[in-house]
């Protein structure tokens, strides 16, 4: 159940991220990201190579979708790596925290905010190497900036609830297939 509510909430991101908020017309350019805080959510609650799935996959989905002015495949690599990245920092720093403990707004915000500035960059990045005329260290600063504090502004209304949704829900209708789940094992 928690894969299938994953997979409709990561897809309602990616469809209003491309419907509505890139066709606002902002006086300051960028909006925020509705993907990277879905993906964002999916990295605080999963396994890095489960988040490494559902970023490429959202990105695709982002490639795909109009109005898409770049090479397909670019933000599909980003999201990957930065949702592979989140999980794989928050498994061994051990942040994920104790069991009935729930991350609280801060770990959230922040993680997204952090995730948001990576995907910036690292974009910027892939158009700088690719040759991408519109990549200069002026248009990076602002639209990383402003993308990366809007997004972290809409944390706790899309992140949030996420984690909460992934967190409430059973990781597999089959857990108890894998045997014992107490530290001492069989």
């Amino acid at each position: 159940m928690r894969a299938v509510a994953t997979v409709v909430l990561v897809a309602v991101a990616v469809l209003l991220q491309a419907v509505v908020v890139q066709r606002l017309p902002l006086p300051w350019g960028p909006g925020p990201d509705l993907v990277v805080a879905a993906v964002a959510a999916v990295a605080l609650t999963a396994r890095p190579a489960t988040a490494a799935g559902y970023g490429f996959a959202a990105g695709l989905a982002m490639d795909l979708l109009p109005p898409a002015e770049h090479a397909v495949g670019r933000y599909a690599l980003v999201l990957c790596l930065a949702a592979y990245t989140a999980a794989l920092l928050r498994t061994n720093t051990g942040t994920q925290g104790a069991v009935g403990l729930r991350t609280g707004l801060p770990a959230v915000v922040g993680a997204t905010a952090s995730t948001a500035l990576g995907v910036g960059l690292g974009y910027a990045a892939i158009g700088f190497v690719m040759g991408d005329p519109r990549v200069t260290l002026a248009a990076v600063a602002v639209n990383t900036g402003v993308g990366a504090l809007l997004t972290a502004l809409v944390a706790p209304v899309v992140t949030l609830p996420l984690v909460r949704l992934r967190d409430a829900l059973a990781d597999s209708d089959f857990a108890t297939v894998q045997g014992p789940t107490s530290p001492v094992g069989w």
